[in-house]
């Protein structure tokens, strides 16, 4: 990252937020610093003690649907899914560009197919809600990432807490999953952590997310996440299904816990703690998701039930589109502030 009094380049990538996509001239006259002021907290935006930091690390938010085990037809999916096409070619053909989140749907195995096929175009991506650790062999209903891929998915998600819960699978489970799919290129995971409430109310957040996070990405090398083939979804099991969502503050401080384990785990200088993306997932509803994702460390959104409803899906995306645009309309006035101050320092 290069910082000077004549130009600073703002990063703007999926999860590398060393390449700049966005340069910002400052020789002209920029805002005063009353503008600064009027921002409320910009803490979170750029280290005005420390130029040549990263700064804000602006990641793209995903906004990604788990359908899990719904609906029960396919005629009823293909109409979903038709439903979400329309919306989305209609009203949101800028889905690929960076102003907007990136989004994802989990269809249950037996709708992949029809999913890839109708919401080719779109901008929507595919992907499954589970895969196997092996690639091919005596594994009776077990499915390959390479089987996933040849299909069209691009996404797969691992760890889900009911997953973990309802039929035991354990981190090293998940690991060897997660390992087996990196191995394919055009394979993305979303990696799901999360505490129970009694967890969360016995103080137990951060040592339970740092275990999933440890166990969970073992033998994976810092450039998988550099280079954002991986995803973390925060999900704490007490706001699944429940109707409770956490706080936009809770979810800003267990992403933060997350990022402190990645720092821990890969150091702080190597740029992985500040480069993956986080999704906040725990009920998440049309009237949430701007809020949560308006917090620094929150890039997005898991979403369940609402995802089985095309119109609050898309309002989720809006709302996430929303967010992304305060931040970038933040930093673009705090970077501009801090060059003034810098002028104005003898």
């Amino acid at each position: 990252m290069l910082c000077s009094r004549s130009n600073i380049s703002f990063c703007a990538s999926n999860s590398l937020p060393f390449r700049c996509s966005t340069s910002y001239d400052t020789s002209s006259e920029g805002p005063s610093s009353d503008s600064f002021d009027s921002l409320g907290d910009t803490s979170w935006a750029i280290d005005l003690d420390n130029a040549s930091h990263p700064i804000t690390n602006l990641r793209r938010p995903i906004v990604a649907g788990n359908w899990k085990l719904n609906p029960s037809s396919k005629a009823e999916a293909i109409t979903l899914l038709k439903l979400l096409a329309s919306n989305f070619l209609n009203n949101r053909n800028t889905i690929q560009s960076f102003d907007t989140p990136e989004i994802v749907i989990f269809p249950p195995l037996p709708y992949l197919a029809d999913a890839v096929r109708i919401l080719e175009g779109t901008g929507i991506q595919v992907g499954a809600q589970d895969v196997g650790s092996n690639e091919k062999g005596a594994f009776t209903g077990e499915v390959a990432p390479s089987m996933l891929v040849s299909a069209g998915c691009s996404y797969v998600l691992l760890g889900h807490s009911e997953r973990r819960t309802l039929f035991g699978e354990t981190d090293e489970d998940i690991n060897a999953k997660l390992l087996k799919s990196l191995e394919q290129p055009g394979l993305k995971v979303i990696l799901c952590v999360g505490e129970t409430l009694q967890e969360y109310q016995s103080g137990m957040l951060e040592s339970v997310v740092n275990t999933q996070i440890t166990k969970g990405l073992k033998g994976v090398d810092a450039s998988m996440l550099l280079n954002d083939r991986i995803i973390i979804a925060y999900e704490p099991c007490w706001a699944i299904g429940t109707g409770l969502v956490a706080t936009p503050a809770q979810a800003q401080h267990a992403h933060v816990a997350i990022r402190s384990s990645l720092a821990d785990m890969y150091g702080a200088d190597t740029g992985v703690s500040e480069s993956v993306r986080i999704q906040y997932g725990g009920s998440v509803t049309p009237d949430s998701a701007e809020e949560l994702i308006s917090e620094r460390d929150v890039d997005g959104a898991l979403v369940g039930g609402a995802s089985l409803n095309a119109d609050s899906f898309t309002r989720i995306f809006d709302g996430a589109t929303t967010a992304n645009s305060k931040k970038k309309v933040t930093v673009q006035t705090v970077l501009q502030v801090s060059i003034v101050r810098t002028r104005s320092e003898p």
